[in-house]
């Protein structure tokens, strides 16, 4: 497996803008993941799951399939929160 750029860090505080930045210099795919820990949340929270369950975030993301990563939902202020 090759070279992938991920920042991870606290809310807005230009992770994403990093990241980016850095793939493109060095012609590397970029993982977001604040999008992820977004879709684990939303779908803990489609799921009538405890946010506060460590098991439960785990199961969530071990079953997660990156097309959920495109959903809308995935981009709301409730999801950030989540």
């Amino acid at each position: 497996m090759g070279f992938v750029i991920a920042v991870d860090g606290p809310a807005a505080s230009g992770k994403g803008t990093i990241a980016s930045r850095l793939a493109a210099h060095y012609g590397l795919p970029m993982l977001d993941t604040g999008l992820l820990y977004r879709a684990v949340g939303v779908r803990l929270l489609e799921a009538g799951g405890d946010l506060d369950d460590a098991a439960a975030a785990e199961a969530s993301a071990r079953g997660l399939d990156l097309s959920e990563l495109e959903r809308p939902q995935v981009r709301t202020r409730a999801a950030g929160e989540a």
